[in-house]
């Protein structure tokens, strides 16, 4: 046998081996270790910048002055982590911290951009006697109040320590003062009003009410005039109070326009819909209030869901600076986040699916000579050369509904008779997007292709399409995931016998109805925080009992009259079908799907001799945050989906 000495010639030897284009296998880190910095957003003055970073671990609050480009702390957290920021001025912002069970509800704070003078408005725990033992205090900010100085609008919501007391869900408007603490109440909750809106004079005018299955809009004239019915429908085809402009008897709502939802102006003089503003043949509009200048108080634009989330500009300003910042970075999502109250400045955010993206300056003070500036990149070690595609397509299922969702194939791979992870969504009210996901760029850099199908249920495609998935888990839903694998094998993308699957939450179900109701269909499943028992997760989700019964017979079950039913479609009833390997991790601290849900599911499969493994986090809530914990998760689903997809 002839010896081989030279590089080249070993190096084309050991080629052999490895599969023709197979992407460098990176460290698990690379996808998972948080950005360097989120949720930026610029000053007022548009001279300064706010973002969290991690300091030590932690998720803290910092501001940069762009002038020098120094680094201002403004906290310096080592238990818990600052969640979400908002500045009231040029000089003074506000912050929220996540509580201890990882929520974000740990209390309100206040700080000047420097860092001093902080000041605790709202903590989330206090010793109440009448109540007994503890309150709970959810504060969530309602209105900055910008032009008012040191005030802001706050909702606080209580109840005496256990989150899924109805009372811990009408929550009163308060005018806080971010020095002093001190409040005065300006929208008293007659005790069935779940989301307020105020007008563009900061007068609190309209409420959400819902009971039953009817959902009621509200309205007064003004702070001391009584609330008013003005409209009221089922909530699967009622619309959606949205906000003002500034015309004080126009409320922006979304309404049906046959199956989808559009964005009308409803007059509340008259009390009837009024003109549409703007729709969309395929995707639902708009995704949240229309977006209004703070300085003349007209309406720029409104945001909506395509295959990713897109805003549509009636103001030709606009439209024209976002068809700039689209030119000089095509291909590009190009998000505008913010801007100064002149309106000279606009901080934007431009990513991809294969990177989690970039902040960029547009300086737009000189409207002939616009100037952008790269300010960070939010995660350099990204190389989005080595990130894999993930582009959109659709499907039939059986009954003829079309379907929408996300292919991701491996970086390099050429698309054929690949290795399938299906990944569905949690909710399942929720849907998939095209963009940076951490989970789906890891399991390609593994050689995976991932598809996202966006079931039946998903929002954001029509009513037509949601509402079929009312009472279907486990039934319709699931066949659309069925059927969107089957249309990859024909396709011949997917390798029929390499097929595995993986899902959080709603996900979580779906995976495992996956198993138990199409065994012959997957290798092995990832179960996290996803849930098991039907029965358990109507009886203990926290939402109002004035709605959470109705809604939930019409969406999931009705617990008195479906019991057959919730047991036919729950997990560890059906455990005896399931053939494939069962991975498993929930978190303690977890309200939404407790940990209980695995251990019934651990339980159910150890009687059945199914292989699994159910890892518990003390420290952990509804999905992983601390990073040691989701390194050591992935590296687990790593190992494990090496093992059987081979």
């Amino acid at each position: 046998m002839k010896t081989i000495n030279s590089p080249f010639a070993l190096g084309l030897v050991l080629a052999l081996f490895v599969p023709l284009g197979q992407a460098e296998k990176l460290p698990i880190e690379t996808f998972f270790k948080n950005p360097e910095f989120s949720r930026m957003r610029l000053s007022p003055d548009g001279k300064w910048l706010a973002a969290i970073a991690p300091r030590e671990g932690k998720n803290n609050l910092l501001t940069i002055r762009l002038s020098d480009r120094k680094l201002f702390g403004c906290t310096a957290e080592d238990e818990n982590e600052v969640f979400s920021f908002t500045w009231i001025s040029n000089e003074r912002l506000i912050f929220q911290m996540k509580d201890r069970n990882n929520f974000p509800n740990g209390g309100l704070y206040a700080v000047d951009r420097g860092g001093s003078r902080r000041k605790v408005l709202k903590t989330s725990f206090k010793a109440n006697r009448e109540l007994g033992g503890r309150t709970f205090k959810a504060v969530e900010l309602f209105d900055p109040l910008t032009d008012e100085g040191d005030d802001i609008f706050v909702e606080i919501r209580e109840g005496g320590g256990r989150f899924r007391e109805e009372r811990a869900f009408y929550g009163n408007i308060v005018r806080l003062n971010t020095f002093t603490g001190k409040e005065k109440r300006v929208a008293y909750n007659r005790g069935d009003i779940l989301q307020f809106i105020a007008d563009r004079d900061k007068v609190v005018r309209i409420g959400m009410v819902q009971h039953d299955l009817i959902r009621s809009i509200i309205h007064r004239r003004d702070a001391k005039s009584d609330w008013e019915e003005i409209y009221s429908a089922d909530f699967r085809t009622s619309m959606v109070p949205l906000g003002f402009g500034t015309k004080p008897d126009i409320l922006y709502v979304a309404a049906l326009n046959g199956d989808k939802r559009a964005l009308f102006q409803y007059d509340l003089k008259a009390r009837k819909l009024g003109r549409m503003i703007f729709a969309h043949p395929v995707y639902d509009v708009p995704a949240g209030p229309p977006i209004v200048s703070d300085k003349t108080g007209k309406v720029l634009g409104v945001r909506y869901e395509a295959e990713r989330p897109q805003v549509y500009w009636f103001d030709k300003d606009y439209k024209n600076y976002q068809a700039i910042i689209d030119n000089a970075l095509p291909g590009m999502a190009n998000d505008i986040k913010n801007w100064s109250k002149k309106e000279d400045r606009i901080l934007f955010h431009s990513h991809s699916e294969k990177t989690i993206g970039s902040y960029y300056l547009l300086d737009i003070s000189d409207k002939k000579k616009p100037k952008m500036e790269k300010l960070l990149d939010l995660a350099e070690w990204v190389d989005p050369a080595k990130m894999s595609p993930m582009k959109s397509i659709q499907y039939t299922a059986r009954d003829g509904l079309v379907i929408h969702g996300f292919l991701t194939t491996p970086n390099g791979s050429d698309g054929k008779n690949l290795p399938l992870i299906v990944h569905p969504h949690g909710g399942p009210t929720a849907r998939d997007y095209w963009g940076w996901n951490a989970d789906v760029q890891f399991l390609a850099n593994r050689g995976y292709a991932v598809f996202q199908p966006n079931f039946r249920g998903s929002t954001g495609y029509g009513n037509k399409l949601l509402t079929a998935g009312y009472r279907e888990w486990g039934g319709a839903m699931q066949d659309d995931i069925t059927d969107g694998v089957k249309h990859l094998i024909a396709e011949g993308i997917a390798d029929a016998k390499r097929v595995g699957i993986y899902g959080a939450s709603y996900g979580g179900y779906a995976t495992m109805a996956g198993l138990c109701f199409t065994p012959e269909l997957y290798r092995c499943g990832v179960n996290y925080v996803g849930v098991t028992d039907i029965d358990l997760i109507l009886k203990e989700y926290p939402l109002p009992k004035k709605i959470n019964d109705a809604i939930d017979a019409v969406m999931i079950a009705d617990r008195s009259s479906d019991k057959d039913w919730i047991k036919s479609r729950s997990i560890q009833y059906n455990i005896d079908k399931v053939r494939a390997p069962v991975l498993m991790a929930y978190g303690m601290k977890d309200w939404r799907v407790p940990p209980k849900h695995g251990r019934i599911l651990k339980r159910a499969l150890d009687r059945n001799n199914i292989s699994n493994k159910l890892i518990i986090k003390a420290n952990e809530g509804h999905g992983y945050r601390n990073e040691d914990n989701v390194f050591e998760f992935f590296r687990e689903v790593d190992a494990f989906l090496g093992q059987h997809m081979k």
